[in-house]
Parts: C-alpha cells; sequence; structure tokens
C-alpha cells in the first residue's frame, strides 16, 4: 500500500484522523532531533534538551494544522516547514538561554553566530542551502576530520569519540578544531553577506497600479510565503494572475524586498519564455501585490508527479527554459532559482520560467538589495552556497543540468557522481549533464546557447538515426 503524501497527512489530521498525527510525528522526530541537536553549542547542551525542543515545536504545529493553516504543496515541503518550526523554537530558546546564563564574554566562539541566527525568522531555502554548505564542507575534510565532526553533530564529546576512535583526545580536538574552522568560515561570510546588505538603504520602490482596477476570482495557489489569485483587469477585460505575499509576510523586509525585487526585474524582461510581468501594485492595508500574466495549466514539478519524462521530451522543455534564462542573461540577470516547481506549462504547450525571487543582478537598471542566498538542494550551484563571488551565468547552467537529469531520472542528483545511466536512452545526456554539474565554473557550459547547442545536436542525431 502507498504511503500518504505528506499533503495528504497534513490534510486528514485536520479532519480529525489521529493516525495521521502519529504517522507525521513517527516520519519525521529523528531528523528533527537530530537538526536540532547540530544547532546546540557545547556548553547548550547541558541546558537545551533537543527532544524537549521536538517536542514543543511539534505541538506548535499540531495546532496550527488542526485549523487548517499549513499548506504543502510538493514531496519534502512538510519536512521543510517541521524543520522551519523547530528551528524557530531552538532559536526562541538559545536567545533566552544566551541572555539569562551567560555574559557576552561567555561561549564567545559560538556567541557571534548565535546571537545573528537568533535575532531573525530564517527562510526554508536558507536552511536548504546551510545544509547544502555542510554537505560540501563534509566532503572536503578527511576521512578522519568528517568522522569527528560527524560524531560530534551527534553529541558525542572530545573524550568518548577519542574512545570510540582509538586516538588521543589532543588529536581529536585537533581535528574537531579544523573541521569547524572551514564551517565557522562559511557561516560568518554569510552573516557578512547579510549585513552588508541590511547596511544598504532601500527605496520605498515605486507601485503605480490600483487595487480598484482588479477583481479578484480564484484562488489559484498557496505556498509558505504568499498566494496567487485569478483576476480580471477591469480596465482592459484581461485575465491576470495576482500574486501577494501572506498578511505575516507583509511587514518582515527581506520577503519583501525579494518579492519587490522579483517583480523588477520581470517588468524589463520581455520574453516568450518568461513569465510576463506588468508591474507592482498595492493593497489598501497597505502591502504589495504583483500583477502577472496568467498561463492557464500547470507546472512542471506537477507533471514529474506522474513519473520521469523521455529523454526527447526533456530535451525539448530544457531548451525551451534555456532560452528565456538566455533572454535574462543578456540583461545582466542571473535567475538562481531554477527548479522545476518554476517552470509553468501552458495548456497550449508554451513553456515559461516564473519566480525570480533569488535572482542576481549584474547590470545596472533595476533597483533591487544584494541577492540572498537562496534555491532548493541540488539546484543551487557549490559557488553560490561558497559565496565565493557573485552568481554568474555558470550557476544557472549547474541548475538546469541538474533540472534535466531529474526530469528523465526522476530524482534530483546530489552531485555529478550519481548522473550516470541506467539505460541507453539515459546515457546519451549522461556528459551534457555530467558537464553542467562540474564543481567547477569554467568547466561547465559557457552560455545557455552552447549548453542548448549540445541538445539540439542530440536531437538532430536521434532524427537522422
Amino acid at each position: 500500500m502507498t504511503e500518504p503524501t505528506s499533503q495528504e497527512l497534513v490534510e486528514q489530521f485536520a479532519a480529525g484522523d489521529g493516525d495521521a498525527a502519529d504517522a507525521i510525528f513517527d516520519r519525521y522526530v529523528e531528523r528533527l532531533v537530530a537538526l536540532a541537536r547540530t544547532r546546540i553549542g557545547g556548553k547548550l547542551r547541558r541546558r537545551l534538551d533537543p527532544e524537549d525542543v521536538v517536542q514543543s515545536a511539534y505541538r506548535s504545529f499540531f495546532l496550527h494544522a488542526r485549523k487548517g493553516e499549513y499548506w504543502v504543496e510538493h514531496t519534502g515541503g512538510l519536512w521543510r516547514l517541521l524543520a522551519r518550526v523547530t528551528l524557530n523554537k531552538l532559536y526562541g530558546q538559545i536567545e533566552k538561554q544566551t541572555a539569562a546564563k551567560r555574559s557576552i564574554h561567555q561561549e564567545a566562539a559560538n556567541a557571534t553566530h548565535l546571537a545573528e541566527i537568533a535575532t531573525r525568522d530564517p527562510s526554508i531555502a536558507e536552511m536548504v542551502a546551510a545544509t547544502e554548505q555542510l554537505t560540501r564542507i563534509m566532503r572536503g575534510l578527511t576521512e578522519d576530520e568528517r568522522g569527528v565532526l560527524t560524531l560530534t553533530l551527534q553529541g558525542q564529546g572530545p573524550a568518548e569519540i577519542a574512545a570510540g576512535m582509538g586516538k588521543s583526545e589532543r588529536t581529536v580536538r585537533r581535528w574537531l578544531a579544523e573541521a569547524r574552522k572551514q564551517f565557522e568560515r562559511q557561516l560568518l561570510a554569510s552573516a557578512e553577506r547579510r549585513q552588508a546588505t541590511a547596511a544598504v538603504a532601500m527605496p520605498t520602490p515605486a507601485a503605480p497600479l490600483r487595487f480598484g482596477d482588479f477583481v479578484f476570482e480564484q484562488l489559484l495557489g498557496a505556498g509558505g510565503m504568499g498566494k496567487v489569485y485569478r483576476a480580471t483587469d477591469q480596465r482592459s477585460g484581461r485575465k491576470v494572475a495576482i500574486k501577494s505575499l501572506h498578511k505575516t509576510r507583509q511587514d518582515d523586509a527581506r520577503t519583501v524586498t525579494q518579492f519587490v525585487q522579483e517583480a523588477q526585474i520581470l517588468t524589463q524582461l520581455r520574453h516568450p519564455n518568461l513569465v510576463g510581468v506588468e508591474g507592482l501594485g498595492r493593497f489598501p492595508a497597505g502591502g504589495y501585490f504583483m500583477v502577472m500574466e496568467l498561463i492557464e495549466g500547470t507546472d512542471l514539478q506537477s507533471v514529474l508527479e506522474s513519473g520521469p519524462l523521455t529523454v526527447s521530451e526533456a530535451i525539448a522543455i530544457v531548451s525551451a527554459i534555456s532560452r528565456g534564462v538566455e533572454h535574462a542573461h543578456q540583461h545582466g540577470i542571473i535567475h538562481c532559482d531554477l527548479k522545476p516547481a518554476n517552470v509553468l506549462m501552458g495548456n497550449e504547450g508554451r513553456i515559461a520560467v516564473a519566480d525570480f525571487g533569488f535572482a542576481c543582478i549584474l547590470s545596472h537598471g533595476v533597483t533591487a538589495s544584494a541577492h540572498p542566498v537562496g534555491g532548493t538542494m541540488g539546484y543551487v550551484a557549490p559557488e553560490v552556497l561558497a559565496m565565493q563571488d557573485p552568481a554568474t551565468p555558470a550557476a544557472d547552467v549547474f541548475a538546469l543540468g541538474a533540472l534535466l537529469w531529474t526530469l528523465v531520472d526522476g530524482k534530483v542528483p546530489s552531485g555529478r557522481e550519481e548522473v550516470c545511466a541506467s539505460s541507453e536512452d539515459l546515457q546519451s545526456i549522461v556528459a551534457i549533464c555530467r558537464r553542467c554539474l562540474d564543481e567547477r565554473p569554467a568547466s561547465r557550459f559557457a552560455t545557455m546557447g552552447e549548453m542548448r547547442a549540445a541538445l539540439d545536436a542530440l536531437q538532430d542525431e536521434w532524427r537522422v538515426g
């Protein structure tokens, strides 16, 4: 019997099914406890119990889920939601403990980072990015360093680890210090980037569209950030899509900045393979809304739920995506969040890329803040996660290679080593996907056009064959 999806479990619980609550708890409790444990410093472990934090998070989740306040759109969404609730609870406890139990000079190594993360609400994308960062760091460590860090994250102390590994405690501490040093470099870079962004004063963006000109007709979809409605523009009679942030997000400066940036970017781009945006407006209460063209159909993530596509179908879709993204690149804009859920499939065959909320702007002409680190596990290029340099077109080439393999294999690759053919058809695109997923940006296709040319040549070979 097929296990219920995350959304089905949430719906069953909201309808009063107690077994659904047990299933949600059992499915994620161990991972959540492990997540909480990795965020608690050595001295704080004596005062904070990760299991208590997770229990508190579940109580909060079930309270709101019973009221139907949560909507899980796709696979992995429930885990990310629960992880976010857990981290919110944990950071609140950390803030209380650090304020009440120690001076500013104690636990100096951990205090700067803990204080920084405890003062804001982390986004799901940032949590995913942090997981990716840890994965990359682990791959760069020696086997011994990796083992020590893993055992530390599981809650073991240096003496216990040394005894288990048959090494001296001094050696264990040296390995652990090197592992922590690499991880802290990543966290400090992230904090410095956010501080630099926060220091830039953002002018109030223009939002000329009038709320009264639009008649809201139907809710088309909702997610963690906001909702999308079908509406009629009374000035022209056209059907449009209106995207708005949840009310709870309207006062979040970081989220609003991303939302405004997306609208500013897309109003400057006009291409058949990009979702058209007319501009910004404001609700009577002050929150922003975005008016977009309405594309009747579905998204690529929903298509994937029926199973992988053929190589030929996948190439046709990826080629269309590459045209739209190439147009953005020509205007100095890197998408930075290419994934199936951000590709719309029109009923008449049109393919359009949406959601430029994490885009990086390389050219002048668009007023926006420095781009935040975001994206989805498996699709974010390693150099973007490492924040070594601003994103380049190579970051989107990486994401599109991951997307192409996901379409034909059904699973998101965690790296180029996972791209290996299980059939002769898949073998034909292995080289293309592996080149896209190379950790070295210079070794990938130089442009979207170059990648598309390789795909077109492959299609031509099949036609001739």
